[in-house]
């Protein structure tokens, strides 16, 4: 059996062996279709067609992507499993793989660095959003069936309600490169438009774009959330439980709260991009000019 799906294989296929010791009796069952060789040919187009199009900004993106990997296998993940505090682990990531993603996919020019101050600005600020949404809603990160096995004690005592933070932070992290580069190149080309824009005015046409970044950001991580949990969402609506309680279940609940926590932080990146890119480039210039 091929979990439900007998249909899939055919002749000459390759599938992944499970060796089973029963008594004296060993058997073998196929586990799955091996899929390694597929997945690396998807890899390649994929790295094929982002060079192809933003050419070496790309491909400074896919080596930032591969730094970002590094940096969570080798270094945030050994960490909390050898029992250290998941949610300062996962800051603590997250600062060195926003100053490394974040250079090598845009250079070293004024515009990254003004992102990448506005990026770890909304990290520590995420830092309070996630304690607050975590604490407010009485989670405890036990709203999925990795979490329970966690909680079983296998990889040794890990603070589940931590790991959590710290998942929020890091999915924010996926976001906020996004918001903060993009609004302070969007304040910087609307200063090269009109140079004689005060502060004040420069804000207001950063926030008039702003807003509009906000508007679709929202609906778009509500549907990238959704979209990555739809099996979930699918078993729930077959349930015959009133819909608060599916709603209070704590692995929807997870899942909303970060959602929540997720894009405030998000929110909040905007303005305070907007303020520091507006300041730079309507007074900070002058000064130093």
């Amino acid at each position: 059996l091929v979990r439900n799906e007998p249909q899939l294989l055919k002749e000459g296929d390759k599938v992944v062996m499970v060796q089973i010791h029963l008594d004296s009796d060993t058997t073998y069952e196929i586990y799955e279709p091996y899929r390694l060789n597929n997945m690396l040919i998807l890899a390649l187009l994929f790295v094929g067609l982002a060079v192809l199009i933003s050419g070496r900004r790309g491909l400074m993106s896919i080596i930032g992507l591969g730094v970002t990997l590094f940096i969570l296998i080798m270094w945030i993940i050994p960490n909390i499993v050898a029992g250290e505090n998941p949610l300062l682990i996962s800051f603590l990531g997250s600062v060195v793989v926003a100053i490394i993603s974040l250079y090598l996919s845009h250079g070293f020019t004024k515009r990254t660095t003004l992102a990448l101050i506005s990026t770890l600005i909304a990290l520590v600020f995420s830092l309070f959003i996630a304690e607050f949404c975590v604490t407010f809603s009485r989670l405890f990160g036990l709203g999925s069936e990795d979490a329970t096995y966690l909680s079983f004690g296998f990889l040794g005592d890990i603070d589940l309600r931590g790991l959590l933070l710290g998942a929020i932070m890091i999915g924010a992290l996926g976001v906020l490169d996004d918001v903060t580069t993009t609004q302070v190149a969007a304040i910087d080309e609307i200063h090269k438009a009109n140079k004689n824009l005060d502060f004040r005015m420069l804000y207001k046409k950063g926030m008039s774009v702003g807003r509009e970044h906000i508007a679709s950001m929202i609906n778009t991580l509500v549907i990238a959330y959704v979209g990555a949990s739809l099996p979930a969402f699918l078993m729930l609506t077959l349930s015959t439980r009133p819909l608060w309680v599916i709603l209070n279940n704590e692995f929807l609940a997870e899942e909303i709260v970060r959602t929540l926590a997720g894009s405030m932080t998000l929110i909040l990146a905007v303005p305070i991009s907007t303020v520091l890119a507006a300041y730079y480039f309507s007074t900070f210039i002058k000064k130093h000019e």
